[in-house]
């Protein structure tokens, strides 16, 4: 399995497979009146062409659905999807959610007024009489009288569908790259349905000759029984709604709990609601990239401290926190609901938050956690420069040598963090995957070389050497905060980055040195970018305070680093070659 797959694995396994039975209970369901809704609205797109096609379409259509056993599956998905969906709606602490959930909740509420009547006039009207259901009587029941319903109902359903798919397969890596196309698509299928039901309704208006196989009182019966059910489903529909609004009414006379936030916010919550729930009934920013389904760790926090313990993990929490190889106090918001006193620290930036406080409206007040890659740049024999030339020229070429470094670094995806004299300190990931960033930082380095070769190539007589540089590449777990912005609401002060990786990748650096190299990377870098440099001399070091040595990698031609790069993702290895290490002892 290569670099690619392995992700793609990941990621199934992280999301598909993940959260508790309800959950994945609920997503198949809606998967099976998907691929229904995909059928049914694919028949309609053949009335572009004629009746008789529609006619032709529907006769495979209903060797796939109309046997007992997809009817009854139909059936069950339907009472399931709905079932858990009251279920979650009544559990429901607030009504502050993100847009596309209330979007999709309140077209989820409309879509049984429409969808109820269609059904009992097609599944019912053929059981209870024996009617044939089919095209020309459906097309001639809905023109013109029904059309605008029936089309309104197509595009609630398809829009409550998307929106459901695309939260839940926005956390494969494919889907990204899918997406443009997927969207494309996503707007052209249901223009076609429209346009092909429409225009077969169209044709079957101007057939005189035909009368529909219906009587008044059949369809008096279909009007009844809508009636009833209606009143059933929205009854449901009804108490579920007013269990939220009981909550929020009776909120203030229950008992309630403090819960701590960084930068010493802090929010009274009645005890049940989850974490996340709290944060956004509060307006609180809050990331919760599915929803809030234990499908992905994007709402992790730290627990600071607890008044009372927290019950234990559930199981589609539990593996998740599993793949993070997270400890005992990071939990996943969506799913822990505290009973006493607490304080957290979320984990995962906000990518666009809500005005408010400085501390909520700027997540990276509080300080998050990420892996990113952390690339450290040094000039060498820089106390040499500017000891031999006049102190106006090394200001002006150092600058040069700044600014075209950090251009570099920035096309690539970095941000540069900081210039401390005349070294780079880049934070790659700030945006993108763990394996992204590795891969962009790779990829800045042989930029980084030209860039330097051009400066060298007009650097003017009075500097006699060429000007060389070191560079130290390491990735892992780091805070990302806004060092000294206390105070500061307008979140002006820098984005930096703390951490043992800050300090690894500074002492990778620093090996350049000893190794004769123009780059040290550590293997964690390589194997999560995917990249095997072929000539790169593979060493070990001993960091301070670490009991096992790092393997790190030796480039000494930025070329090499460039073919290795355009060559196709390697399979997962560990780029462990300690018997080629020879006589490269540890360094200490």
């Amino acid at each position: 399995m290569d670099q690619k797959a392995k992700l793609t694995a990941n990621a199934k396994r992280a999301s598909a497979s993940s959260g508790n039975w309800r959950q994945r209970l609920r997503l198949c369901s809606g998967l099976v009146l998907f691929a229904f809704c995909l059928t049914h609205f694919a028949n309609h797109t053949l009335g572009i062409i004629s009746l008789s096609a529609m006619e032709t379409g529907a006769e495979l259509y209903d060797v796939i659905w109309s046997n007992p056993v997809m009817t009854w599956l139909l059936i069950a998905a339907a009472l399931v999807h709905v079932g858990l969906s009251l279920w979650r709606t009544a559990r429901r602490r607030t009504l502050k959610i993100p847009t596309w959930e209330f979007v999709q909740l309140v077209l989820g509420l409309y879509i049984p007024w429409t969808l109820i009547p269609h059904v009992i006039a097609t599944m019912g009207a053929s059981r209870q009489f024996g009617v044939d259901v089919d095209y020309p009587l459906i097309l001639s029941l809905l023109w013109t009288d029904g059309a605008l319903t029936q089309s309104l109902l197509l595009l609630v359903v398809w829009v409550h569908s998307i929106i459901g798919l695309h939260f839940w397969l926005r956390l494969y890596p494919w889907y990204a790259r899918a997406l443009p196309g997927l969207a494309v698509l996503s707007v052209a299928f249901p223009i076609a349905a429209l346009w092909g039901w429409i225009e077969g309704a169209r044709r079957q208006a101007l057939t005189a000759y035909y009368q529909p196989d219906i009587s008044q009182s059949q369809i008096d019966w279909v009007y009844v029984q809508t009636d009833q059910i209606r009143a059933i489903v929205f009854g449901l529909i009804l108490l579920s709604l007013l269990v939220i609004v009981f909550r929020a009414a009776t909120r203030r006379f229950r008992q309630t709990i403090t819960v701590h936030y960084p930068g010493g916010l802090k929010v009274r919550a009645n005890p049940g609601a989850s974490l996340l729930e709290i944060s956004r009934m509060n307006d609180i920013p809050h990331t919760a990239v599915c929803g809030g389904r234990a499908r992905c760790s994007t709402c992790r926090v730290k627990i600071l401290d607890s008044a009372e313990p927290l019950p234990a993990p559930e199981k589609a929490e539990a593996a998740v926190l599993k793949r993070l190889e997270a400890d005992e106090t990071v939990r996943l918001a969506c799913q822990v609901r505290p009973t006493a006193n607490i304080s957290i620290q979320p984990l995962v930036p906000v990518r666009k938050a809500a005005l408010g406080a400085p501390q909520s409206a700027d997540s990276y007040y509080w300080g998050v956690e990420k892996q990113v890659a952390i690339m450290f740049i040094d000039l060498r024999n820089f106390t040499g420069l500017t000891e031999q030339n006049l102190s106006y020229d090394v200001v002006f070429m150092l600058n040069r040598y700044l600014d075209t470094v950090s251009e570099a670094i920035r096309k690539k995806g970095g941000y540069v963090d900081k210039f401390i004299g005349d070294g780079i300190m880049a934070i790659f990931g700030m945006d993108t995957t763990f394996e992204e960033a590795c891969r962009q930082a790779l990829e800045a380095c042989p930029d980084i070389a030209v860039a330097m070769e051009n400066l060298n190539e007009d650097r003017g007589p009075q500097f006699v050497d060429p000007l060389r540089i070191g560079i130290g590449l390491h990735g892992g777990s780091a805070i990302l905060g806004r060092i000294g912005s206390a105070g500061d609401s307008s979140s002006r002060a820098p984005i930096t980055a703390l951490g043992d990786v800050v300090n690894t990748a500074s002492r990778l650096e620093s090996e350049n040195k000893a190794l004769g190299s123009v780059l040290t990377v550590s293997s964690t870098v390589l194997t999560s970018a995917g990249v095997e440099i072929a000539d790169a001399t593979p060493s070990e070091i001993l960091l301070r305070g670490k009991r096992e040595a790092l393997q790190v990698f030796a480039v000494t031609d930025m070329g090499d680093l460039a073919k290795a790069l355009t060559a196709p993702l390697s399979a997962p290895h560990s780029l462990d070659r300690r018997q080629d290490i020879g006589a490269h002892a540890p360094h200490s």
